[in-house]
């Protein structure tokens, strides 16, 4: 993040901190009155309500913002006046009940309002500011970034690099981690480093704030020396001789686990505005995408609208509870699997429970620190966009499943006919692909066919949504974008899919791929378009294979294989 966005997001959450200590001086002035009264003899019947409640808001927003004793203070009065909160209408009306109240109120409010008001105006502790978060990989930042390989025998890993280029991966080479540390590792996506070296030198990467995966190459696979190498912070490992597309692949599953662990949507429900904004602009600045929602009447619209990978709720809004909107959200299918976590600076286990049972899943108390917010939001959307994974991805290749990038094809001819855009959508297919399957096994064509989604993801837009048809064939959307301009991307990418080396049975083989496209907004139907796309590849495949062809092509005659 730019040093002028971190000045403008603290110049926010220090504003933000003056209104929260406008409206603490407005909420202690009340509970000032309500001791008058008490004095008086003019105790009304909804006072001990309004003395509940402004210390519930003190307890939860306090400490956010740098006042952790008024906080506190605040917390120490609620317990003690949560029982009597907790009395119905008819029981504030008993005299005996009131002079009971009286005698409590005696102990707790009078010595210790004016408390609440000194530590407002002394407290001077800087809330607990979020640093930002440097670990984020972004897919447009991977287009700009490299990988860096680290071993003594340049010759071998330059190589190595000339083989990761095949997949994608522009990488540069090192002799030492001190060279690769001084060369900067503020862009590099990733490291493959000597495990010699990482035993040797790996204390060089502990002092660096963050640094990008890491895997290790090695001569010995034993538990030792795993586990040395695991000490040392290591995530990964493969042993030579190198399998070229297996190290392409594992780099990019690390790659896209990083950036996907400091990415996510999250919406938060809380009446509480200064919090609101205070949340959000902390979780935005680390990257997140937040939704703020300030009236819980609108939860179902924004819902729809924004699709957050989690819920951050608020138990007590006003008139509404949030375990309540909890059970209603619920009454959806589509959201039963939503992650719902509540804010509450509520300590009571018991009752905890009892919100958790009414449709959430998790419970963090007010006041919660920014940097403890930050990490527990962050692995809470890893999480569910783990698991939403599991439902629209292609276990092998990562990409959409047949359903889910039919569906976005869909979407995006909807989006060409209401805008009168060009798109394209693209059949491509693995040629003779069952040879591979049926000479070197389907574990080898299981690595063919991540090779080209690795190479898909590295070498499409960010826009472009990408997914497995079946089997070897897969689906392309390009939105904005002309016949001729995918002819030339995806012809790039059947020259770089035909030199990428496969080892099978000891044997080095190539692979080549065909590709039909369409123009989307030439199709009243999704079917129509997918069909056309489809005739186009079939064309291809006549055609002589290895090659990219347009409905507008002439098709020539020729022999289809498998």
């Amino acid at each position: 993040m730019s040093d002028n966005k971190n000045s403008e997001v603290a110049r926010k959450l220090e504003l933000l901190k003056l209104r929260f200590k406008e409206k603490a001086t407005q909420d202690i002035a009340l509970l000032e009155d309500v001791v008058d009264r008490f004095n008086s003899g003019r105790l009304r019947a909804d006072d001990i309500s309004t003395v509940y409640h402004s210390l519930h808001r003190l307890a939860g927003s306090a400490g956010t913002f740098g006042y952790g004793a008024l906080g506190e203070e605040a917390r120490s009065l609620e317990n003690l006046i949560k029982p009597l909160a907790a009395m119905g209408e008819d029981q504030l009306n008993d005299t005996l009940v009131v002079e009971r109240i009286r005698a409590r109120l005696d102990q707790v409010l009078i010595a210790r309002v004016a408390r609440l008001s000194q530590l407002l105006s002394l407290e001077a502790a800087a809330a607990d500011r979020v640093q930002p978060v440097e670990t984020r990989v972004t897919r447009e930042q991977a287009d700009d970034t490299e990988i860096l390989i680290v071993d003594p025998d340049l010759d071998w890993a330059r190589g190595l690099a000339r083989n990761l280029e095949s997949h994608g991966l522009s990488a540069d080479v090192f002799s030492s981690l001190k060279a690769a540390i001084e060369h900067g590792l503020d862009k590099v996506s990733g490291l493959v480093v000597r495990d010699s070296l990482m035993l040797g030198e790996g204390h060089l990467l502990h002092s660096l704030p963050v640094r990008p995966p890491l895997i290790s190459i090695g001569a010995e696979d034993s538990f030792d020396a795993r586990y040395r190498l695991a000490e040392r912070g290591v995530d990964g490992f493969l042993s030579e001789p190198l399998d070229i597309p297996v190290l392409a692949d594992y780099l990019e599953r690390l790659i896209m686990e990083r950036a996907e662990g400091a990415a996510g949507r999250v919406m938060i429900v809380d009446d509480d505005p200064e919090l609101l904004e205070h949340y959000g602009l902390v979780l935005e600045e680390s990257g997140l995408e937040v939704r703020r929602v300030n009236n819980p009447a609108i939860i179902l619209s924004v819902l729809s609208e924004f699709r957050p990978d989690i819920v951050l709720m608020d138990v007590q809004m006003g008139a509404h509870s949030g375990p309540n909107l909890a059970r209603m959200l619920r009454y959806d299918p589509e959201w039963l699997g939503l992650p719902i976590i509540f804010l509450s600076s509520e300590e009571d286990r018991e009752f905890q429970v009892d919100a958790l049972a009414e449709g959430g899943d998790d419970f963090l108390t007010k006041p919660i620190s920014d940097s403890l917010l930050l990490r527990a939001v962050t692995v809470r959307c890893y999480r569910a966009r783990q698991l939403d994974k599991l439902v629209s991805r292609d276990s092998l290749t990562g990409l959409l499943k047949h359903s889910v990038i039919k569906s976005e094809v869909g979407k995006e001819l909807a989006r060409c006919q209401r805008l009168g855009q060009q798109s394209v959508v693209a059949m491509l297919d693995l040629d003779h692909f069952k040879q591979v399957n049926d000479c070197y096994g389907h574990r080898t064509g299981d690595l063919v066919i991540k090779g080209l989604a690795h190479l898909l993801r590295h070498r499409l837009r960010k826009s472009d949504v990408i997914g497995r048809y079946g089997g070897e064939e897969f689906m392309v959307a390009l939105p904005d974008c002309s016949v001729e301009q995918a002819r030339v991307v995806f012809q790039s990418v059947c020259d770089l899919m035909s030199r990428i080396s496969f080892t099978g049975g000891n044997k080095e083989f190539h692979v080549t791929l065909s590709v039909g496209i369409a123009p989307l907004e030439d199709y009243v139907s999704v079917d129509d378009a997918i069909e056309a796309a489809d005739k186009a590849l079939y064309s291809r495949k006549l055609s002589g294979r290895n090659g990219v062809t347009a409905t507008s092509d002439e098709s020539q005659s020729g022999k289809v294989g498998n």
